[in-house]
């Protein structure tokens, strides 16, 4: 019997690993140019950590157990919610901000699909304790950074829920859910219905997420001053939820909290405004759209969302903005800016080659293994090397590196060894000659690097 992969999992065969890896590299190289700090969290957390975050609800969508001592256990369905509670038991008293970046599995329990995968893989950061708009500018720069990193250019889509948050304050507590719902979802004709029903329709809002780009700005403008600086705070409060309590598999990995701010938080539209500047100032090209509100009512300032072509309707590559998730843990209310990057979604268009350079072989006759042994641990402290474990022939050790596409072939054999010299082979002009130790490990370096 054949023992084949769980459903919804992937095997990734040397030539794609090697890829993923060199394209995780290309990232973490700007990370570490940006002061960034990696972190790492278990693969499984308490069930708690999620249904705090994101309500009773999760537990459908995740894959949670008991384990043997009966504590309820779940494998992580996203990173955030493990980095802020690292955070909050390890890391809140340290000095701020604290730029840290994560790498990691995660695991969703629903319909695979393409680009939709039970077990998935994200990159992220987070700027916990920063100003909001140095912040939101940082993280939005970053995250585009890092995609032209690996040939990726994403159109970057960037809003601000305080205001959609301010607008829905003058919309009947009954139907803040459906209207923020319904923006997500970017249903316009059925969300025009519903304002005019509710008598709404003079608030500006579907003329806002029409525009894009300065034009929304100023429509921005012209509302909040309509709306005042301070809007008045609704006696019946409650968290708007946006459309799901959880975030797609090989998305960003966000997930919605279950309790936050409230639908009347103040405005601050002139820290949007920094932000829209600094985002200049970094020469990043984005576009104004504040029908991104990405359905999580814990996010309190600046989102933003970066998409990509080649992907069908998946599109998704980032998305993330400015939230507060300490305090829900048990820790000091902190601003904290950060974004998730769908890894195996950009995988899918990475502009980066797989391949790597042949190592080199050493073939060797079976009179001298142990002097070839010594010999390739010698090469191999500077050169990759591949040294036969088959028991082959000298001629069947050559011709098997020829198969595997090596350029170079170390020859070794009693006759080089008297000599002190060994034989190098060019493979794809068939030239060789003899050379010391010394002189084959600086030509094949020469050649390697160049």
């Amino acid at each position: 019997m054949t023992v084949q992969r769980p459903r919804g999992t992937r095997d990734f065969l040397p030539e794609e690993t090697e890829k993923r890896g060199r394209a995780r590299l290309a990232m973490q190289d700007v990370l570490d140019r940006w002061g960034y700090r990696e972190i790492a969290t278990p693969t499984f957390e308490h069930l708690e950590l999620f249904t705090i975050k994101s309500g009773a609800s999760v537990i459908e969508e995740i894959y949670s157990f008991t384990d043997k001592g009966g504590r309820a256990l779940a494998l992580r369905p996203e990173l955030t919610a493990p980095v802020m509670r690292m955070y909050v038991s390890e890391m809140q008293n340290l000095p701020k901000p604290q730029r840290l970046w994560y790498f990691g599995n995660c695991f969703r329990y629903e319909r695979p699909q393409r680009g939709r995968f039970r077990e998935f893989w994200q990159m992220g950061t987070e700027i916990i304790g920063g100003a909001k708009p140095d912040s939101e500018a940082e993280a939005i720069a970053l995250a585009d950074e890092m995609l032209k990193g690996v040939g990726v250019t994403g159109d970057i889509h960037v809003g601000y829920l305080g205001l959609i948050r301010s607008i829905l304050g003058k919309i009947d507590v009954q139907h803040r859910p459906e209207v923020m719902r319904m923006i997500d979802k970017k249903e316009r004709s059925a969300l025009a219905t519903l304002l005019e029903e509710i008598g709404q329709g003079h608030l500006g809002l579907l003329e806002l997420i029409d525009l894009k780009g300065k034009a929304a700005l100023e429509k921005a403008i012209e509302i909040a001053g309509e709306l005042g600086r301070a809007p008045e705070e609704p006696t019946d409060a409650q968290p708007v939820v946006g459309s799901s309590g959880a975030a797609a598999p090989g998305a960003t990995g966000r997930g919605s909290a279950r309790q936050g701010r409230s639908v009347g938080s103040e405005l601050h539209l002139e820290q949007f405004q920094e932000t829209v500047d600094l985002l200049e100032a970094f020469g990043v090209k984005f576009t104004i759209d504040f029908e991104i509100v990405r359905g999580l009512e814990y996010y309190s300032g600046t989102v933003f969302e970066i998409y990509a072509q080649g992907l069908g309707a998946q599109r998704q590559i980032c998305g993330g903005g400015t939230y507060e998730l300490a305090s829900l843990f048990g820790g000091k209310e902190t601003s904290s800016t950060g974004f998730g990057l769908g890894f195996d979604r950009i995988m899918e268009i990475v502009q980066m080659d797989g391949s790597r350079t042949p190592p080199v072989f050493m073939a060797f006759t079976p009179d001298v293994k142990m002097q070839a042994a010594k010999i390739a641990g010698s090469l191999r402290k500077s050169i990759p090397l591949v040294m036969d474990v088959m028991g082959r022939s000298l001629g069947a050790q050559i011709k098997a590196a020829a198969s595997a596409g090596a350029e170079f072939v170390v020859i070794v054999g009693k006759d080089e060894l008297d000599a002190g010299k060994l034989t190098l082979r060019d493979m794809a002009g068939g030239e060789q000659e003899s050379l010391d130790l010394p002189a084959i490990e600086e030509k094949l370096k020469k050649r390697l690097q160049g």
